[in-house]
């Protein structure tokens, strides 16, 4: 019964459209946008970054930068799932 409650309750909260700001939208998307590249560039940077301390590591035969390497390599690849995921996520909700 009283989960029946919350959900009647829950339903009654407004979902207002997006709308863009009168002064300064462009700006702000702008600045979105290059925050949203700067993080791609971080991701395939760091991707890079693990595969050159994963091959530096395996290659004078030192196991702990060779795992720290995999480990970054990991994240990375992680990171870009999420950035993907989370980009349409992101859309879909604000989007209505």
């Amino acid at each position: 019964m009283s989960a029946q409650i919350v959900i009647d309750w829950l339903v009654q909260i407004p979902n207002p459209t997006p709308v863009q700001p009168p002064v300064g939208g462009d700006k702000i998307l702008g600045l979105l946008n290059n925050v949203k590249w700067g993080a791609g560039v971080a991701l395939v940077f760091g991707f890079f970054v693990g595969l050159i301390v994963w091959a530096g590591g395996r290659w004078v035969d030192h196991h702990r930068a060779g795992k720290v390497g995999v480990v970054m390599m990991l994240c990375a690849v992680a990171g870009a799932i999420l950035y993907g995921i989370g980009w349409s996520l992101i859309n879909s909700f604000a989007g209505g």
